[in-house]
């Protein structure tokens, strides 16, 4: 039977996913494939480390250059992280002709024009089904199933972490440190939350989303992004009263005008209310969940586990399989490679339009409310809802929450900038965007 050598570059918790996955289904796989898949070398930084999976000393290396020079190893697996090793490891390995498999989200969101035209100029092929939502297959449905679709809107729950948070404070009313070091307990969150808790992983994932969708060249940068760390329990307890729900969403959608063939985009990253009956606000803890819509097929919800070292190291494995099989029948770039210019760009996110959540403390005088919604008409804002509640205690600051009808970003921000700016304001005005997915 044929063998496909690969090499591996990083045993830690997917690497060791991908390595007990490769044993435990090796003959279901070779009876689909028609091959053998056989692990040549695996390069560590440290050999003597212990590791979920037992592997023969005799496999290991701690020079990723041995996969590169190996000629037996045929598909190289950056599974290391970050993005200096990373991409000097990826570039060698497509130099030297060899096709590639990561689950590196942010060396594709900075690095992937390089990595792709390179991978294009080779002849060889580029799969990272793993670097978005782990286990949850979104990246070959939207570069295969719905190749034939044009896609309107992505909404995602991407980031488990932060869902994990978010859904223990809307059941348990629980303040976000506390959910926060609960998810850390869990192994859910890291001992550096940053990336999640400040919408930036998402972010990243976004890019390689609108990229496939829409055929969009993005940057992390590009993507408007705001993150958990300014919600309380209170946002979760109105958002119950107005019916809806808070999650951090992941969007790209299409948009009117602009001069690129597809038009524009917006793409943003930031907590929304969600109406609570909607196909997301059902996704709880550390689930992830794509809702996808296009013209043909409409809504689409994909939905599973986002990280983990099963989840994961089974998307890397079928990006293996895949990648096995274009080895086997003679047919590399079989899937073709991103746009190599971009069919769209991108909505100035001062124009974005959606409706509004707006949280305010104020003093509770005569003439508040008035001369707030006398702002917002100014702007050409209009108000849906309003609730107030207000305190016992003479001098406390009160709560007063409006929901607001379609406005434009610009105009909502400059209107909040004016309000904060009143004597009766007594603290920053929270916003939350509005989603009707």
């Amino acid at each position: 039977m044929r063998e496909i050598g690969i090499g591996i570059a990083g045993f830690g918790t997917v690497g060791g996913g991908v390595i007990s996955i490769l044993r435990s289904h090796a003959r279901e796989i070779e009876a689909r494939l028609g091959a053998r898949i056989v692990v040549r070398r695996v390069a560590v930084r440290d050999p003597a480390k212990e590791r979920m999976v037992d592997l023969d000393r005799s496999f290991l290396t701690t020079r990723y250059q041995d996969l590169i020079t190996d000629p037996s190893i045929q598909v190289v697996v950056e599974l290391v992280g970050g993005t200096t090793e990373a991409r000097a490891l990826v570039l060698a390995a497509l130099g030297a002709g060899k096709h590639v498999v990561t689950a590196n989200k942010a060396l594709l969101a900075f690095h992937g024009d390089e990595i792709f035209r390179l991978a294009q100029e080779k002849g060889v092929d580029v799969y990272y089904e793993g670097a978005v939502a782990g286990g949850v297959p979104v990246i070959r449905t939207l570069r295969e199933a719905l190749a034939s679709d044009r896609i309107q809107a992505i909404h995602g729950i991407v980031n488990g972490t932060t869902n994990y948070i978010l859904t223990s404070m809307a059941e348990k009313g629980e303040p976000l440190a506390k959910a926060l070091a609960e998810a850390q307990r869990l192994g859910y969150a890291e001992a550096d939350p940053t990336l999640d808790v400040s919408g930036g992983d998402a972010a990243q994932k976004l890019c390689l989303l609108a990229q496939l969708a829409f055929g969009a060249r993005l940057a992390p940068q590009d993507v408007l992004t705001e993150g958990i760390l300014g919600l309380l329990p209170e946002d979760f307890a109105w958002a119950k009263t107005f019916g809806y729900t808070i999650k951090l969403l992941a969007v790209a959608r299409r948009s009117d005008g602009g001069t690129a063939p597809g038009g524009l985009i917006e793409a943003r990253v930031h907590p929304a209310l969600i109406p609570a009956d909607s196909m997301l606000a059902g996704v709880r803890g550390a689930m992830n969940a794509v809702l996808l819509r296009s013209d043909a097929l409409g809504p689409t919800l994909l939905f599973g586990q986002g990280a983990g070292a099963m989840p994961t190291g089974s998307a890397v494995v079928a990006d293996i399989i895949d990648l096995s099989r274009n080895l086997v029948s003679g047919s590399p770039g079989r899937v073709p490679l991103p746009p190599a210019t971009p069919l769209v760009s991108l909505r100035s996110h001062s124009e974005i339009r959606t409706s509004y959540y707006l949280r305010f403390s104020v003093k509770d005088a005569p003439g508040v409310l008035a001369r707030i919604a006398a702002t917002l008409a100014s702007r050409g804002i209009s108000i849906s809802a309003v609730q107030q509640r207000e305190h016992d205690e003479e001098g406390v600051p009160v709560a007063l929450v409006i929901v607001t009808h379609e406005a434009r970003e610009a105009d909502l921000q400059a209107a909040i900038g004016e309000i904060d700016r009143f004597d009766t304001t007594s603290a920053p005005t929270r916003l939350i965007r509005i989603e009707a997915v």
